[in-house]
């Protein structure tokens, strides 16, 4: 009997999705902080406009990126995915590029992301 009682209990647990926390990573960039950029900003006010950027690259450090992904398809819909910022020799900023990029995450749905169940 015992047996039975666990197998039932056991194959309840199929019918229960564990919570998935919504994953939300990089900077927040409204269309109207985008908009508010111009070409001859210093460094630091394009920190000011849209926060310190995700990434650096470490062989041309004029050249900043913005990304923002977030698995809430509701949150900050109007933000810009993906923004490339380019700086000139003094520093001051010389243009732009918005990208527009999906994400696609690999989906994994069996038991505790064990991949048994």
């Amino acid at each position: 009997m015992a047996v039975g009682l666990s197998i039932a209990l056991l194959s309840g647990c199929s019918y229960f999705q564990p919570y998935k926390a919504p994953l939300t990573q990089g900077n927040v960039m409204t269309q109207e902080a985008v908009a508010s950029l111009q070409e001859g900003l210093s460094k630091k006010q394009v920190r000011e406009l849209l926060g310190p950027p995700l990434g650096k690259n470490p062989f041309n450090p004029n050249q900043w990126e913005y990304i923002f992904y977030s698995t809430n398809t509701e949150l900050h819909t109007d933000s810009a995915k993906h923004l490339v910022v380019y700086f000139d020799q003094d520093e001051m900023l010389d243009h732009w590029k918005k990208r527009d990029k999906t994400i696609q995450l690999k989906e994994d749905n069996s038991f505790l992301g064990l991949g048994i169940f």
